[in-house]
């Protein structure tokens, strides 16, 4: 087999390939030996038909079309691998020559992984936010266990409070006449502070009856059928039940899990709050360095990757979409918006992803950075002992998998990040968790990067 690579422009090849006259002599003989068993000839037994008899019955077309397409997929994979190219689109083939006693020529036109070149990723410096750890911290931990922790109540008297869990009867109506849908003869509900419909309720005391309006109107409403309407709500209590929450005390420290005393699990969860913080400032400076090589360079990122990047996008946003019963297909017809021009406004995120996940691999490949079986060992380790499952178990549900791949592309991103904080000036800016999160919003799609 010969190969000759032509560049047709930034990323794009054609790929030139000769296969010899004896492959396609074998590739012939091949196809008329099974042909003349699966093929019923009038006048021949299974697998006696002569190959011209054979090539005149099924036609001269359909015999070359057939074999021509198991040679292509032959060898199209063998010759990439032989010019050391790396596809990341599908093959056009064009100009293609089958001819019995004759090379088999063809052209192969697909883009490839750009080369990055000169790749700067040492020497940076950057600045990144780590959240204090501190007894108001602390505090609000101890907190959330105390709620998941608690215990309901019924109340014989008192008002209904946020917080409180409690059961109504709710009727509905729009314009006077009923409502199905929002009616409920013994409605199960908890009072929260976000639930603009069910605020007015507040203050109601066990027995009382209520009605009030409310407009849905709200931007996180704008998916609902009732969106733009006005309903008339006639609500009478019927049970409040309160959240009793237990002391911070040496029994409820036993009761959350494997303390001797409040100190320890205060400890525990200090540390893990530390652990915490730490790891997310280096995520966030892991990802403030790739952005600053990213900054650097220069590349023409293939029209298949980014395309390979959106398709994951919109599978991620469809699975979520799927978790509230409905899916992305629902969503875009609701929000009258078309799937090209929804694909589209990920183009510029997604090119950005692509680049990251380009220079990932130029680093590892450049820095001789590798799973060893034995990082992936340890990780499954890790992983058993983190599910109380058992090793062997665990490794054996994994092993030759997509979820092995997976596991060792996370490893192999763990160690670049490893590499990238000790080969880069990090300082860590130490904020309040609360002014962290100013502002913070982050996109549908998410990212697959570490």
């Amino acid at each position: 087999m010969k190969t000759q690579v032509t560049e047709l422009e930034p990323n794009k090849v054609a790929l030139a390939v000769e296969v010899g006259k004896d492959k396609v002599a074998a590739a012939y003989s091949s196809f008329y030996q099974r042909a003349a068993r699966s093929v019923k000839v009038p006048g021949f037994r299974p697998g006696k038909a002569p190959p011209a008899i054979i090539a005149k019955f099924l036609g001269p077309e359909a015999v070359r079309s057939q074999i021509q397409e198991e040679l292509l997929q032959e060898m199209i994979p063998l010759a990439v691998k032989e010019a050391r190219l790396e596809p990341v689109s599908q093959y056009l083939v064009e100009e293609v020559h089958l001819r019995e006693g004759e090379p088999f020529t063809f052209k192969a036109v697909f883009e490839v992984k750009p080369k990055l070149g000169d790749l700067a990723y040492t020497g940076h410096h950057v600045h990144v936010p780590q959240v204090i750890v501190d007894d108001e911290s602390l505090q609000s931990v101890l907190q959330q266990l105390r709620e998941q922790f608690s215990k309901t109540a019924p109340l014989e008297s008192g008002e209904l409070q946020v917080g409180d869990y409690f059961l109504a009867n709710i009727q509905a109506s729009i314009d006077g006449q009923p409502e199905p849908e929002l009616t409920e003869e013994k409605g199960y509900h908890k009072l929260v502070e976000d639930n603009r419909k069910l605020a007015p309720l507040k203050g109601m005391k066990i027995g009382e009856s209520r009605s009030y309006q409310y407009t849905f109107d709200h931007e996180t409403e704008k998916d609902s059928k009732f969106f733009g309407k006005t309903v008339q709500f006639q609500v009478k209590l019927e049970r409040i039940s309160r959240p009793m929450m237990p002391d911070l005390t040496d029994e409820f420290a036993k009761e959350v899990g494997d303390y001797p005393n409040l100190e320890a699990l205060k400890a525990k969860i200090r540390n893990d709050l530390e652990t915490r913080s730490r790891a997310a400032a280096e995520e966030r400076a892991f990802e403030a360095i790739l952005d600053k090589v990213a900054e650097k360079l220069d590349v023409k990122i293939p029209e298949a990757m980014i395309q390979r990047t959106i398709d994951f996008f919109m599978q991620r946003i469809d699975r979520r979409w799927r978790q509230f019963g409905t899916n992305l297909e629902e969503y875009l017809k609701k929000a009258n918006k078309g799937i090209r021009e929804f694909r589209e406004s990920f183009r510029e995120r997604a090119s950005h992803e692509t680049k990251l996940l380009l220079i990932l691999d130029a680093i590892a490949a450049r820095e001789k950075i590798e799973v060893s079986d034995a990082d992936f060992r340890a990780e499954i380790e890790q992983r058993a002992k983190d599910y109380h499952v058992p090793v062997e178990k665990l490794l054996s549900s994994v092993k030759g998998s997509e979820t092995e791949n997976e596991l060792r592309h996370t490893i192999r991103n763990r160690k670049i990040r490893e590499f990238l904080l000790k080969n880069n000036d990090v300082h860590y800016d130490m904020v309040k968790e609360a002014d962290l999160n100013k502002g913070d919003a982050s996109g549908d799609a998410g990212s697959d990067r570490h």
